[in-house]
């Protein structure tokens, strides 16, 4: 039996970069017309940002960060994709969301 596990990212408030990079095992990126990263914050507010697939590697896909996207808290994160054969949707991971764990900046 495989023990579901839960995915943490550790960020920090404010930053707007690196890019996130999520390795999708087993997915072809390039297989799907749209790639979202949907986020709940700690404060019930929502945002989505594209994930966009690398070039080179065919499971690899980077989330680019707005200014304002990472505030501190715990967020919870899903990534919903949109099959371009047939306009199928579904979303991953199933059964844990993502959590953005947002730590405040020390400057």
């Amino acid at each position: 039996m495989v023990t579901p596990r839960k995915i943490i990212y550790d960020l920090v408030a404010g930053d707007d970069g690196p890019p996130l990079e999520v390795r999708f095992l087993g997915l072809t990126l390039s297989q799907y017309s749209e790639i979202k990263l949907k986020v709940q914050k700690a404060d019930g507010s929502r945002f989505e940002r594209d994930v966009t697939p690398d070039a080179t590697d065919p499971e690899l896909g980077t989330v680019t960060w707005q200014a304002s996207d990472l505030t501190v808290g715990w967020h919870r994160a899903e990534f919903q994709f949109t099959r371009s054969a047939d306009g199928l949707k579904f979303t991953v991971p199933r059964r844990f969301a993502v959590v953005l764990s947002v730590r405040e900046d020390l400057d």
